[in-house]
């Protein structure tokens, strides 16, 4: 609210005198100039010596012939709300009051009106008039006669003291509602508010329920901070004080019970005559933004620095590394870990964690770092000033540290880990390259069996980067539709006659050329892009098979691989029952070949496969039979149909004692389960002899026919062309 002095301006005037000629005079002293005559001109310069002049102010002026009148206009003009700034009172005014006991009434019912006595006589002393009417300063006598100037003077001075002390009362009034606005304001925000002098005592204080409570005006400031940073907040109070710029500035204080609140404080300087008399806090909050931000770089298990963390870390390292300087960086990974918490549950392996992360932090000194980067997964950053023997030697200790059994909830656990290390010198000044090397090193520890560690060299980089960039590649090429399927004979040794064939799968790349499934099918199943190249060579033979069969040419069967992630993921059977009714395939035509291995890793869950897959018709063989851990129990449960030796037992037979011994059992084994069996990578005329000898079923190998292109399998089909047909002859 703004106020003006028009608000409060009152001109308004009371005359209170039994002489009409009186009340006439202040007429035409205090009225307008331009209402009086000549005669009128004459009268004043007859009534005093000076001249007329009208102070430019208009006057409302009313009169009362008695006090006891006036005392009443007093009253009325109180209740309209239009009180009289003063009053002119004569002193006798018989019969009724006289000027002092009028003035006192007056003065019961309005305090602020301004009076003057009007008097020709000295009936009271000022003494006596003080002694009735008290040492005040809204009282003044006027003499008769009167001079003209004088009384515009006095009137203009009083009417103007009276709309002053309105308007000042008025102020006063609103700074008084301003300064409690302001403190209720004040005491409301959520921040704190403090003023503190050069010495950094409180001078004022809001009302904040959780900063400095128990701090009071007259208190050091810096007493309610926490003592570690006390010297920083005195410290940037001193800067402002010194050079009046605004500082911010974080630190902990003392809340209640001795615990730890987090505070922002925005100091700003106060002036007063250009120089800085005092200095404002603002505080804010932020315990929840230190508690957020140290989630943020914080593993919320085992309370270490996360990534986030371990990688700024790294960065503030690299940035203050001495020349010379070696910094070792280490990743770490726990063998089987997802076994743990297979086999005991998620709880029992949160706690093997944590114990772990106390035994880790035990090898890690104050200026370094231990991370949790995520699952089972750590990483350290070694300050190392010595040679690599040094490094290796607390490797050695870690590994050695882990290799302990620990006790969780009863259960006895004898974890290991594989560790990647990468050795930080001068030239090694990319974070990102530095991560990216130590989790190649570890990739490679893990790939040579675990429970081991290794060191970075380009190589294995090499090596990662060409994996990676395989990989977008194969998605392009599932994409560009690049894989062909070629087809490898089967060969019936009763028969002597191809009765059908292996489906493999070639990558035509259109740059690279051939690339051999090898190179390729691992880097599939590992990206998941494994279960959209078997649906396409599923789609292509099954296509193939029907072309086939309109030509004429039935009774061929092909064999399709099936990795273990497809067949312990997949819903195989669906894949298989869209792609037939898609293609018009007869499905007795399709077989499909599992990994030993595959059928191992969930024996329960693959014999449930294998049946689903049975009953629908699909014929069902084991590929590589021999490389894995079946036993004769299990291969009774599956729903199989035959069996493939696997071609490191047919390769040195029948020269080789221990594997032609081999090779018979099996094929001995099978017959007594009534199982088929086929003998693949036969390269030699001696090896076909040997398995015709001891009663294998089916052949296959680069003897009877290499991997085809389906136009000249088509081709041989037709022809009944074989290569080393002759071979079969005469049997």
């Amino acid at each position: 609210m703004n106020i003006s002095m028009n608000e409060f301006e009152n001109r308004r005037v009371l005359i209170i005198d039994d002489d009409k000629r009186i009340h006439e005079d202040f007429r035409k002293i205090l009225g307008d100039k331009g209402e009086l005559s000549e005669y009128d001109e004459i009268e004043a310069k007859l009534f005093s010596e000076s001249k007329v002049s009208s102070p430019g102010i208009v006057y409302e002026l009313e009169s009362a012939y008695q006090g006891e009148e006036g005392f009443s206009k007093v009253v009325q003009a109180q209740k309209e709300g239009r009180p009289y700034a003063m009053a002119f009172v004569d002193m006798r005014m018989p019969p009724g009051w006289d000027g002092l006991e009028t003035i006192k009434h007056i003065w019961e019912v309005d305090s602020k009106i301004q009076l003057v006595i009007c008097t020709a006589y000295s009936d009271y002393s000022w003494n006596e008039v003080m002694q009735h009417l008290g040492a005040t300063d809204r009282l003044i006598i006027l003499k008769k006669p009167f001079d003209m100037v004088e009384v515009q003077q006095m009137t203009t001075a009083l009417t103007t003291k009276w709309s002053l002390g309105c308007e000042n009362a008025a102020r006063l009034i609103q700074a008084q509602e301003s300064e409690e606005k302001y403190r209720s304001v004040v005491n409301s925000v959520g921040d704190a508010i403090t003023t503190l002098d050069v010495e950094g005592n409180i001078k004022f204080v809001n009302q904040s329920p959780w900063h400095m409570s128990d701090r009071l005006v007259g208190d050091n400031y810096c007493q309610g901070v926490r003592e570690e940073h006390r010297e920083n907040v005195a410290k940037a109070i001193a800067e402002v004080f010194a050079n009046g710029q605004k500082k911010n500035v974080e630190y902990a204080i003392i809340g209640d019970g001795s615990n730890t609140i987090w505070s922002e404080g925005r100091l700003s300087p106060l002036y007063e005559n250009g120089n800085v008399v005092a200095v404002t806090i603002v505080a804010s909050d932020i315990s929840a933004r230190k508690e957020l931000d140290w989630q943020l770089r914080h593993d919320e298990l085992t309370g270490l620095a996360n990534r986030v963390s371990f990688v700024s870390h790294v960065q503030a390292c690299l940035e203050c590394k001495k020349p010379g300087q070696l910094f070792a960086l280490l990743f770490i990974d726990l063998d089987h870990f997802n076994l743990i918490n297979d086999c005991f549950g998620h709880d029992v392996g949160d706690k093997l964690l944590i114990k772990i992360s106390t035994l880790l932090s035990e090898k890690v000194d104050d200026i370094e770092i231990l991370a949790r980067l995520g699952g089972d997964e750590f990483a350290i950053l070694k300050c190392m000033n010595e040679e690599k023997i040094v490094i290796e030697e607390y490797v050695e200790s870690i590994n050695e540290l882990l290799k302990q059994p620990l006790t969780v909830e009863g259960f006895d656990v004898y974890p290991s880990a594989s560790i990647g290390i990468v050795i930080v010198d001068d030239k090694s000044l990319e974070v990102s390259s530095l991560l990216r090397n130590a989790d190649a090193a570890l990739y490679h520890a893990k790939s040579k069996g675990r429970n081991r560690h290794e060191y970075f060299d380009q190589k294995m980089r090499d090596k990662i980067v060409k994996r990676v960039s395989l990989g977008n590649e194969l998605r392009s090429a599932i994409e560009e539709d690049q894989f062909e399927v070629y087809y490898q004979p089967l060969i019936s040794l009763a028969e002597n006659k191809v009765i059908g064939f292996e489906a493999l799968v070639r990558w035509t790349h259109p740059t690279k050329g051939m690339i051999a499934p090898d190179n390729f099918i691992p880097i599939a199943e590992e990206t998941g892009l494994i279960f959209a190249i078997t649906r396409t060579v599923l789609e292509k033979v099954c296509v193939c098979l029907k072309e086939w069969e309109d030509a004429g040419l039935t009774d061929i069967k092909v064999a399709v691989n099936c990795s273990a992630r497809e067949f312990n993921e997949q819903n195989l059977k669906k894949i298989i029952t869209e792609i037939i009714d898609d293609t018009g395939a007869n499905l007795q035509s399709l077989e499909l070949e599992l990994t030993e291995s595959s059928i191992m890793d969930d024996v329960k869950s693959s014999i449930e496969n294998m049946h689903d897959l049975a009953d629908m018709g699909l014929n069902i063989s084991i590929d590589d039979f021999g490389t894995g851990y079946s036993s004769f129990s299990y291969i009774k449960q599956f729903a199989i149909d035959k069996i493939k030796i696997d071609r490191s037992f047919i390769k040195d037979t029948p020269h080789d004692a221990d594997d032609s011994a081999i090779v018979e059992a099996i094929i001995a084994m099978a017959k007594s389960l009534k199982l088929k069996v086929v003998g693949e990578g036969v390269e030699t005329a001696e090896q076909l002899d040997f398995l015709r000898h001891v009663g294998c079923d089916v052949v296959q190998g680069y003897l009877l026919g290499r991997p085809m292109h389906v136009n000249e399998a088509t081709q041989r089909l037709k022809a009944d062309d074989w290569p080393n047909a002759e071979l079969l002859q005469g049997h």
